[in-house]
């Protein structure tokens, strides 16, 4: 009886497990001519008025938008100018539902700045959650480093890395980029008081004071260079064919070191200085 009972088994498992893998084999099939998509549903109501309808729920609405959008570009290899466009409006009435949704702004930053090349809209929302998160320094980082990135605008740039670095607790590096932007326009004078001011911050640790002095020092002698340059262009009617020819020519009585112990870089056909 045993015995019966353990070949009837056998025979049942045998069975189960043929009908399992030739199922499994018509599943796999059946999924190589299959092209599973989501659709992206974006309302053409606009942003204020959803959020009236959706009133405290607001916040649920935006974290829906924002499923949808993920959901949407992760199951798609391809998304059109009209799909992206459609993406941006659900980005812009997600903000709107839940302006304080820190997400929605670093989502906008991946998929509308880098994938869909829509720095412009990327931007806007970044601008705004700057506003609407003042203690927030991220926004104002990825909103400069668009504009550097994507606009080639080093003076916008350089004006939101320097706001940005006003923020308590923002990174030191934001001041520098900063200032290293402010450089490229000749508006140093702004870098230095910022640096100065991130100076007086007690929870500097020693090696974040000895980078921001050693910015404050060449930034003075950028300064300095960039006058003399300019002297030299009202006197000669060009630009210095090198650097030294503000000494020869005595305008300077000596060239200012570079704290970071390298020699200055300086094209004498627009006369810009670099240091780093």
């Amino acid at each position: 009886m045993a015995f019966r009972k353990n070949y009837r088994l056998s025979l049942f498992f045998c069975f189960f497990l043929i009908v399992f893998s030739f199922s499994n084999f018509l599943v796999k099939e059946n999924r190589n001519t299959f092209n599973a998509t989501y659709s992206i549903e974006i309302s053409s109501t606009p942003a204020k008025a959803i959020k009236l309808l959706a009133g405290e729920f607001s916040g649920l609405m935006a974290d829906y938008l924002l499923l949808q959008i993920g959901s949407f570009i992760g199951s798609n290899s391809h998304v059109s100018n009209e799909q992206w466009e459609t993406i941006r409006k659900g980005f812009d009435q997600a903000f709107e539902l839940d302006p304080y949704f820190q997400q929605t702004y670093i989502q906008a930053q991946a998929f509308l700045a880098w994938d869909a090349n829509m720095p412009r809209a990327a931007i806007k929302i970044l601008d705004q959650a700057s506003q609407k998160r003042p203690w927030d320094w991220m926004p104002g980082y990825y909103c400069a480093f668009d504009h550097y990135y994507f606009l080639n605008n080093f003076q916008k740039a350089a004006d939101i890395f320097l706001e940005t670095a006003k923020i308590k607790n923002s990174p030191v590096i934001i001041a520098l980029l900063g200032s290293r932007f402010a450089i490229k326009d000749k508006r140093t004078q702004a870098s230095i008081n910022i640096l100065e001011l991130m100076l007086k911050d007690p929870g500097l640790d020693e090696n974040n004071i000895k980078e921001i002095s050693h910015r404050i020092d060449v930034l003075k002698s950028i300064d300095i260079l960039d006058l003399a340059i300019d002297h030299y262009k009202r006197i000669f009617y060009v630009y210095p064919s090198r650097l030294e020819d503000l000494v020869t020519s005595k305008i300077l009585a000596r060239l200012p070191e570079n704290p970071y112990k390298k020699e200055y870089r300086y094209n004498p056909d627009t006369g810009e200085i670099s240091f780093d």
